[in-house]
């Protein structure tokens, strides 16, 4: 068997949470709030059937993307670490304080700003975050299946969707037979 140099472990990965797209977030949120703020005055206003309807529409505009924003906004304060994976594991902090085994992952799978990841034994992770909870509920059913188990929001983290996927496999323990395997083709080059 020849001699393999000897690979040194990867270093942690971290995301935090990036100032200018949490700005960007907060501004145009903020700025759906600010065009639903007249149809909500005018409309409640009005007192006719039809402007009810509008100013109850504005209203809850204003208050959706106005939570929005506001969210956001106090997130451009958080400069703790959101994902961190290492040897340890993977850890989320929107999903919980616990590190999830890089073993544990089933598969992972990318969307547009997101990064589903699916467990083998969901209810050893359980979500720990009640905005989460809530979000997994209203889903229902299909919750799994479109978020996974674990989802991570990299549209507003420091890092790219593909950088966290190469340190998940980066750190991510080999098997034997993929250890053999590096070991024949090392062999055969």
């Amino acid at each position: 068997m020849p001699d393999t140099p000897t690979q040194s472990a990867p270093e942690p990965f971290v995301a935090r949470y990036s100032i200018p797209k949490l700005l960007a977030w907060a501004i145009l949120s903020g700025g759906m709030a600010a065009l639903c703020f007249p149809f909500a005055v005018g409309g409640l206003a009005s007192g006719i059937a039809v402007g009810l309807v509008l100013g109850l529409a504005g209203t809850v505009g204003l208050l959706f993307f106005g939570l929005i924003a506001l969210v956001q906004a106090i997130r451009l304060f958080d400069r703790r670490e959101q994902v961190v994976v290492n040897a340890k594991g993977l850890f989320v902090r929107a999903h919980g304080e616990k590190v999830i085994g890089l073993r544990s992952i089933k598969g992972l799978h990318r969307d547009a700003g997101r990064i589903g990841v699916t467990l083998y034994k969901p209810s050893k992770y359980p979500i720990e975050r009640r905005h989460r909870r809530l979000i997994w509920r209203i889903n229902g059913s299909g919750a799994r299946e479109f978020f996974g188990d674990v989802w991570i929001w990299t549209n507003q983290l420091d890092r790219s969707s593909p950088a966290i996927l190469e340190a998940v496999l980066a750190h991510r323990p080999k098997t034997e037979f993929e250890r053999e395997l590096e070991e024949i083709i090392a062999a055969n080059r």
